[in-house]
């Protein structure tokens, strides 16, 4: 059995430094080879100076980067310090000036064959990583030994907690200054840096080696616009593409961005998925597809594809779009076969690094990565051992014998709680020279890993294989409510399901993740599929009894979280749905496919209307109720159907759907006949609506007033929040009451609690108040649009950052106002929004002429213009009139000629371009 403790021969504490040139590609093409010869000369004699001096040891060093070690922090400090002060005096060829990034940090390292190994000496080189040029970073661990003996003129400014770029858990950083050098710098190129955009996921466990994989792989990505990493389940393909994405990420373009396929099982939500994860907007009308490649189109991203195998036709279509006509976008996708579209560069993930057979130096197979992974992994399972003459040749057996696959090492190394090292590698050997076979065209590490995962399965007790199977259903993570609601049917007692589920967890068959202050629950795509086989394998009935089960649970959720979405808890509820949205989605595709289950859809449609409204889902919830609503049967539920019909006439609407209209009517005539008030206000609300998109709001005035009055005779905050909301729309038709009107609904949603209209009415009376002239009541009223935003997760609205500009604008805050702008534009190039596009640009065309830059306020005017006429609509009030007078004003100081000349090249600008002279990045042709 393990030993007490673990430990590790040859092992060291040191303090690590990390140096390498900031933009020495760009200095080599600046300079010519001979020149860039002589730099890197002169840099390393000051590198290696230093070194000497302060009693450094130079482990390694590649190209322009230095890679060395000291026993002392306080002399590692000293170095850099030198080394810094030596750059800044040094006189370089042709007038450059070299600019060095380091990181300082202590820990843990192994003496091997092949140089020092450790995961802190990774560390120590993603702290450099997040470096700028000339600053000098150093971790926690370093600064806390070397805070009470800097050198003279030195000192250490706490930057913060900053997520490092290996995913992992977060790092107090701290700047070292030194009097005479640059102490100022930008924000850390860490991952929580605003500029460096991306959604890549925290990571429990640490990234392990791969060096040579992630060189490989960002050189890959260096020259081809689709890189498709492939290999059997369990090789590590998305840990590996996360950890080079992340690595990518230098604020140089518009992000990394992560799309999980994994739950998604219909490939007609290939696309949605991928918009949802960059939050494009749906366009009204519109293909989804050609909404995304619209927005997509002036974008430089990264975009990472994880798990495409199951949905590989509509990741192979979608993808050759995107790179058809999306010049600057770049896709790194995992699956286990290629896409095999044009322009596709494959890279197959290899097993990790493994010991060569016979060989019996352990200490130089400590070096390699899959020896690293089984140690770490044991180390974090609690099992202790040390890695010895003894023990080291063990483990190279047991990582041969599972020819370095990760997951299959992590399976194993979870055993260590129960097993010895030696009763480890017996059961392999036998287990293995067992469950041979299979498919002969599969890769031998296909049935290696499925060998390993049968072998984890088959040490499982019955009730423990049941419940791995039965855990299947879920789409995406879970929680023990839902676990034991699904799996305690049966032969199995809802009791004893968080006990086994627990075992499952220890054996790393079940992954547990903390949210807040409880637990959520997942599997491992390659363990969900194998246990979705057990379990399709189990049966006809139990697979039927667990969907059922599955689909009766998270509606029973859906339908008790649906009260709250209308109160004073909808924030709290919204991120509730939020965390189930994937097990949400299957349990009403599930009941949509049932014939029998068209109930259960429509009380699914009513249950998450306010969901699918606040998380703009309006896609989703219409490509579900529209088929069901069609059937005959849908009809004998009168009360059950007017309801679903009124969400999908708002879903079908926010879709840009003509069946909106059709629905919406059909509600109105069931409601009245029904004499439900509720109904009958919803209804007319959501017709109302419709009629102000459709360019009607003649026709959608009275409904909407008619609206409110019921409200108001029903007494129901929450109804007449909503039915003012939706009859303001037409507001123009108003008399000047309307600004009671507003006063009314925020109070009326204020009472009610709901959040989601409350920013929506808050923002829109902002518009109001602005244009009347009172800019401290349109500030407040954009002040409470944003605390409701925040409150309910909404960050994805360019209206009330573009208003705030106008209002700053207004009180001639002119360098308030143009952040404000600037961020709504970004954020409307992500979504793909044109009239998000439209109105940022006005904002900083008329900053333009506010400080008498005339051809580029011209130029802008001509491309905020050439935005709005692409979606049809005139300029609204107050904006128009800022427009009226900025151009005026520009036509009269630059002179009508010269003004038409950039106007009319504004807008024929291409969108980037647009976006670089509304950025500042380029001046005007």
């Amino acid at each position: 059995m393990a030993g007490p403790a673990f430990y590790a021969v040859g092992v060291e504490t040191l303090t690590f430094l990390f140096t390498d040139i900031e933009g020495s590609t760009a200095l080599l093409q600046r300079v010519g080879d001979g020149v860039y010869a002589q730099v890197l000369a002169g840099h390393h004699a000051l590198i290696r100076s230093a070194l000497a001096a302060q009693g450094g040891r130079e482990i390694d060093t590649q190209g322009d980067a230095f890679f060395a070690v000291f026993s002392s922090p306080r002399r590692c400090v000293a170095a850099a310090v030198q080394m810094q002060q030596a750059m800044e005096a040094h006189a370089w060829p042709c007038g450059e000036r070299l600019r060095v990034r380091m990181g300082v940090h202590c820990g843990e390292a192994a003496r091997t064959a092949t140089g020092l190994v450790g995961l802190e000496v990774h560390r120590a080189a993603r702290v450099a990583a997040v470096a700028w040029g000339g600053q000098v970073l150093v971790s926690e661990a370093a600064a806390g030994l070397v805070r009470d003996g800097l050198p003279p003129g030195a000192a250490l400014a706490d930057l913060g907690v900053h997520r490092l770029k290996d995913l992992g858990r977060a790092e107090r950083i701290f700047q070292l200054s030194v009097a005479g050098l640059q102490g100022e710098f930008p924000p850390l190129r860490s991952l929580g840096n605003p500029a460096l955009a991306n959604n890549l996921p925290v990571q429990l466990a640490t990234f392990v080696g791969r060096e040579r994989e992630l060189s490989e792989v960002r050189a890959l990505a260096g020259f081809s616009r689709l890189v498709t990493l492939t290999g059997a389940g369990g090789s590590g393909k998305t840990r590996l593409s996360l950890q080079v994405a992340a690595d990518l990420l230098d604020g140089s373009g518009d992000g990394v961005w992560l799309v999980e396929l994994a739950a998604v099982s219909d490939e007609g939500a290939v696309v949605p998925a991928i918009s949802e994860a960059l939050g494009v907007a749906a366009g009204r009308g519109r293909p989804v597809l050609e909404t995304l490649v619209d927005a997509l189109a002036p974008q430089d991203v990264l975009i990472v594809l994880d798990n495409c195998e199951h949905l590989i036709g509509a990741c192979a279509k979608t993808a050759d779009a995107v790179l058809r006509r999306c010049p600057k976008v770049h896709l790194m996708v995992t699956s286990r076969e290629p896409l095999g579209i044009g322009g596709e560069t494959i890279y197959r993930v290899p097993p990790l690094s493994l010991p060569a057979a016979g060989d019996g130096d352990w200490s130089a197979a400590e070096a390699c990565d899959a020896v690293t992974l089984f140690v770490e992994r044991a180390k974090e399972q609690g099992a202790g051992f040390a890695v010895d003459e003894e023990t080291g040749p063990l483990v190279a057996s047991i990582c041969r014998r599972l020819d370095g696959m990760p997951l299959a090492i992590e399976l194993a190394a979870a055993r260590l709680r129960s097993l010895s090292l030696t009763g480890l590698r017996d059961r392999l050997d036998q287990r293995f020279r067992l469950l041979t076979g299979g498919s002969r065209t599969a890769l031998a590490r296909q049935q290696t890993l499925r060998a390993t995962v049968e072998w984890s399965y088959s040490l499982l007790s019955g009730a423990e294989q049941v419940v791995l199977r039965r855990l299947s259903v879920f789409a995406e993570s879970f929680d023990l409510d839902a676990a034991e609601a699904v799996c305690g049917v049966g032969d199995v007692e809802a009791f004893d399901v968080a006990g086994l589920l627990g075992s499952l967890v220890d054996k790393s068959l079940v992954v547990a993740e903390p949210a807040g202050a409880a637990l959520r629950y997942r599997l491992l795509e390659t363990i969900r599929q194998f246990a979705a086989e057990r379990l399709a394998e189990a049966g006809e009935s139990e697979p039927a009894a667990i969907e059922a089960a599955h689909c009766g649970h998270f509606l029973a959720m859906a339908e008790a979280a649906a009260p709250h979405l209308t109160g004073s808890s909808q924030d709290v509820w919204l991120a509730r749905l939020d965390a189930e949205q994937g097990n949400l989605r299957r349990a009403a595709e599930h009941a949509a496919r049932d014939p029998g289950a068209t109930r259960q859809v429509l009380r699914f449609g009513v249950a998450l209307r306010h969901y699918w409204i606040a998380r703009s889902r309006d896609g989703e919830a219409a490509g579900l109720l529209l088929p069901v609503l069609e059937r005959p049967e849908a009809a004998a539920h009168p009360e059950l159907f007017a309801a679903a019909l009124v969400t999908a006439a708002f879903s079908a609407r926010d879709a840009g759907l003509p069946a909106a209209g059709q629905l919406a009517e059909r509600a109105v005539e069931l409601a009245r006949r029904l004499g439900d008030d509720r109904l009958i206000i919803e209804a007319l609300s959501a017709l109302c609506a419709y009629y102000y998109f459709a360019g009607q709001p003649e026709r959608g005035f009275p409904l909407g007033q008619e609206a409110v009055e019921r409200a108001r005779q029903l007494g129901d905050d929450f109804l007449l929040g909503v039915s003012l909301l939706c009859w303001l729309l037409t507001s123009d038709l108003m008399t000047p009451a309307r600004a009671g009107l507003f006063s009314e609904a925020i109070a009326a949603t204020e009472r009610s609690g709901d959040q989601l209209r409350n920013y929506r009415l808050h923002n829109n009376a902002a518009v109001h108040a602005l244009d009347a002239g009172d800019t401290a009541a349109a500030r407040a009223h954009l002040d409470q649009a944003a605390e409701a935003m925040q409150a309910i997760g909404q960050d994805n609205d360019p209206r009330v950052p573009t208003n705030r500009g106008w209002v700053l604008r207004q009180d001639n805050d002119t360098e308030g106002a143009r952040p404000m702008f600037e961020a709504a534009l970004r954020v409307s190039r992500r979504n793909g929004d044109r009239s998000g596009l439209a109105y940022a640009s006005l904002g900083l065309a008329c900053l333009a002429a506010d400080h008498g830059d005339w051809p580029r306020a011209a130029g802008l005017h001509g491309a905020a213009q050439a935005f709005i006429d692409q979606i049809a609509e005139p300029w609204q009030e107050p904006e128009a009139r800022y427009r009226r007078d900025s151009l005026h004003k520009v036509r009269t100081s630059f002179g009508e000629e010269q003004s038409g000349r950039a106007y009319a090249k504004g807008t024929a600008l291409s969108l980037d371009q647009a976006l670089g002279l509304a950025l500042g990045r380029t001046r005007p042709a």
